[in-house]
C-alpha cells in the first residue's frame, strides 16, 4: 500500500468509506465493536484489527464495490474469550476479499467465530485462512461460509482452516461450507486439526528446549502468517515477541 499507515482505536460503532489506496491498523479495546466497511470502486485496503477486548463482541458488515480489493487480518492474542460475526457482501463485478485470522485459545475464555463471504456477482473472489493454537481446556469453534449466488459465473470461493491442539482437554469444531449456485465458478476448502508431531517434539527437547518451549516453537507457524501482514515493521517486530511470549517460547 503506498498510502500511509494509520492506527485506529475503535469505538463501539465504526464507519469507514475505504477508497483509493488505504491501511488501517484498528485497536479493538471495547467490550463491543460494531464496525461497518465499504470498499468504493478500485479501491485497494489493508484492514488490520488487533484484539486486546475482554471477553468481546466483534460484529463487521463489509461491502464491496466494482473491482475493489480488501484484505482483513485478526490477531487474537487474548486469553479471554472472543465472538466473532463478520459478513462480506462481494456487490459488483470485480470484487476481492481476502480474511486471515490467527488465534490463541486458553481455558479462561471461548472462541467463536462466523464468517460469511457472499458473492451477488460475477468474476468476484473470496478467500478465508484461520488459524488457531488450542491450549488445556480451550475452546474454539468456527463457522466458514463461502456462498456463491446463481448467476455469479467466474467467481472464486477458497478457505482453509488449521487448527493446532495441545493437550487432549480441548474442544474443537470447525464448520466450513461452501453454497454454489452457479455452475462455472471455482471453491474449495481445506481443514486441518490436530497434536504437534511427535518427532519434531522429541527432536527440539534434544536441542535442549523444555517441553513447553519446543511446543511454543511449533506454534509460531500458525500466527506468522498474519503477523507478516503488519506493515509498519516495528509494531510487526512488537507483536511478534508478544506472540512468542504467549505461546511459551521463552518458558513460562
Amino acid at each position: 500500500m503506498s498510502e500511509a499507515i494509520q492506527t485506529v482505536y475503535l469505538n463501539e460503532s465504526n464507519h469507514f468509506q475505504m477508497e483509493s489506496e488505504q491501511s488501517l491498523f484498528c485497536h479493538m479495546q471495547k467490550s463491543k465493536i460494531d464496525l461497518h466497511i465499504v470498499c468504493q470502486q478500485d479501491s485497494k485496503s489493508h484492514i488490520f484489527l488487533f484484539n486486546q477486548m475482554e471477553n468481546g463482541q466483534l460484529n463487521i458488515e463489509i461491502e464491496c464495490k466494482k473491482d475493489s480489493y480488501c484484505m482483513m487480518s485478526l490477531l487474537d492474542l487474548q486469553s479471554s474469550g472472543l465472538n466473532l460475526s463478520l459478513n462480506v457482501n462481494l456487490k459488483e463485478e470485480g470484487a476481492e476479499f481476502d480474511i486471515d485470522t490467527a488465534q490463541l485459545c486458553d481455558e479462561n475464555g471461548k472462541k467463536k467465530g462466523k464468517i460469511e463471504i457472499r458473492h451477488q456477482s460475477s468474476h468476484t473472489y473470496g478467500q478465508i485462512h484461520n488459524y488457531a493454537v488450542l491450549c488445556e481446556n480451550a475452546y474454539y469453534e468456527m463457522w466458514a461460509n463461502g456462498n456463491i449466488e446463481n448467476g455469479c459465473h467466474e467467481s472464486q470461493s477458497h478457505q482453509k482452516t488449521r487448527v493446532l491442539t495441545l493437550s487432549k482437554g480441548h474442544t474443537a469444531k470447525v464448520t466450513p461450507l461452501l453454497l454454489i449456485g452457479e455452475n462455472q465458478v471455482k471453491a474449495s476448502h481445506a481443514l486441518s486439526i490436530g497434536q504437534p508431531n511427535e518427532e519434531q517434539l522429541y527432536y527440539l527437547q534434544s536441542r535442549g528446549l523444555s517441553k513447553q518451549q519446543a511446543l511454543g516453537l511449533l506454534s509460531i507457524g500458525y500466527f506468522m502468517p498474519v503477523i507478516h501482514q503488519i506493515e509498519d515493521e516495528n509494531q510487526q517486530i512488537l507483536l511478534q515477541s508478544e506472540m512468542e511470549r504467549k505461546v511459551g517460547l521463552y518458558g513460562r
